[in-house]
């Protein structure tokens, strides 16, 4: 009559660590699904407070401005969010060839020393056309189109080169 209760108690103990090890499975997926879920809502706070303005006009002349075969264009910060004050945040496009970051350099030129290009800054973003692949080293005349892209924000630059 004793074996009955004792099987009795080492089930009950069976189903008690077999829901012990359902519940710890449970919560450890539930704590990967919400540490995924907060990520995800920084990357995209990130995302919305991002938004630069390319304020170059493009009938100025853009290209070769100071003689050295290089695209010079103002990018205005009209987000939220600091950016570095280098433009190493910018991931350029410039006629459909990507353009690495050796070929740009970036300099604030409405914050002198900042540390993080901000709200309302404008950052002198320069294009080497020599570093960029594919190039000869100068721009042939006729249409240039630049795509610009910061943490999701995109623009798009269009100019025109023509014969002096």
């Amino acid at each position: 009559m004793a074996s009955v209760p004792v099987s009795h108690l080492i089930l009950f103990i069976a189903s008690l660590v077999i829901a012990a090890g359902v519940v710890g499975t449970i919560t450890t997926g539930v704590d990967r699904v919400s540490a995924a879920v907060d990520d995800a809502g920084l990357d995209a706070t990130e995302t919305l407070r991002t938004d630069v303005t390319i304020i170059s006009d493009a009938s100025a002349g853009v290209y070769n401005a100071s003689g050295n075969d290089n695209v010079t264009l103002l990018i205005k910060n009209t987000g939220t969010y600091r950016l570095a004050p280098d433009g190493s945040d910018l991931d350029v496009v410039f006629d459909g060839a990507y353009v690495g970051p050796d070929a740009t350099s970036g300099e604030l030129v409405s914050a002198d020393g900042a540390n993080a290009w901000s709200r309302g800054d404008v950052l002198r973003l320069t294009i080497n056309v020599d570093a960029i692949q594919g190039s000869d080293g100068t721009l042939d005349d006729g249409d240039h189109r630049l795509f610009l892209t910061v943490n999701g924000d995109e623009e798009l630059f269009q100019f025109r080169v023509e014969e002096n």
